[in-house]
């Protein structure tokens, strides 16, 4: 099964300390890890761990960090696209602070300003499941009308609204939204669902951590429910339920099926520090 990932690749740095720093002060951190991150990065992992044949496209560029990123796909047996190849281009930084005491975690991005574009025939067709996150989003629209011509299931990755979602959207096939997901001038879960099926989509998921997902699937709406857990760590959590959503979906073609077991994943690896721990645990 070949999926593709077309998104954002950062480098994170991870601290784990017993509480948030106030302004003016200093803590220290009771662990550090660094490690490439991003939504397309960590679901393309993902659904590579989980036995999927994962394609990432995205923007690396030529900088202090270039062989570490592209050392760390290879770790992960992730083969990529760089849309910025040959031009230099400052990486994408996440610095994270995970709270131990509840798991919860607080992110600080730079994410440099890039239109990259790809040469998408250069972009070996076969997919099955097609996934975007909503960055480098003109090329974004142009592959991902394409994949919609040639009848592979798209994926939406919704982690925030973005100048020109709407046109990508039109283009999705199933739409995967955080609770932090708000179209312009709507501010309730029921609107950005019509929102986003009004715009084409025919399934619409509102992941909201612990809390049951909100489905929508044209005539049908329910809550599915997700394991409840002792949490870790919930870094990365959001990106590993699409990924693993992409796996069992491609696999089995049944929608909530899918869901189903993206939430059991997503769930279990908030129960390990990282966005990679729970890989090593799930494996064993």
């Amino acid at each position: 099964m070949r999926g593709l990932f077309w998104g954002l690749t950062t480098i994170d740095l991870h601290f784990l300390a017993d509480h948030y720093p106030e302004e003016s002060s200093k803590i220290k951190a009771d662990k550090f890890e660094s490690y490439i991150g991003g939504p397309a990065t960590n679901a393309a992992i993902t659904y590579r761990h989980l036995g999927g044949n994962a394609q990432l496209v995205t923007a690396i560029g030529k900088n202090n960090f270039t062989q570490t990123i592209h050392e760390q796909l290879k770790t992960f047996s992730v083969p990529f696209v760089d849309m910025l190849k040959e031009v230099r281009f400052e990486p994408v930084f996440a610095s994270v602070i995970t709270n131990t005491t509840n798991g919860k975690r607080t992110i600080v991005s730079y994410l440099p300003k890039s239109n990259p574009s790809a040469d998408i025939t250069a972009i070996n067709d076969g997919y099955s499941i097609a996934m975007f996150d909503g960055f480098y989003i003109d090329s974004a629209i142009e592959y991902a009308r394409l994949c919609k011509s040639l009848g592979i299931t798209t994926i939406f990755d919704g982690g925030s609204w973005k100048n020109k979602t709407d046109k990508l959207l039109k283009y999705m096939d199933i739409a995967i939204c955080s609770d932090d997901f708000f179209p312009p001038n709507i501010s309730n879960y029921d609107e950005v669902a019509d929102y986003v099926l009004q715009q084409g989509v025919q399934k619409v998921v509102i992941s909201r951590g612990a809390k049951p997902m909100i489905v929508n699937e044209g005539e049908v709406n329910l809550l599915l429910e997700v394991p409840k857990i002792e949490v870790a760590d919930t870094m990365g959590a959001g990106d590993i339920l699409i990924g693993a959503f992409c796996f069992f979906y491609a696999q089995s073609n049944n929608f909530l099926f899918a869901l189903e077991k993206a939430g059991q994943i997503a769930s279990y690896s908030c129960r390990f520090h990282g966005p990679r721990q729970w890989m090593q645990q799930h494996k064993d």
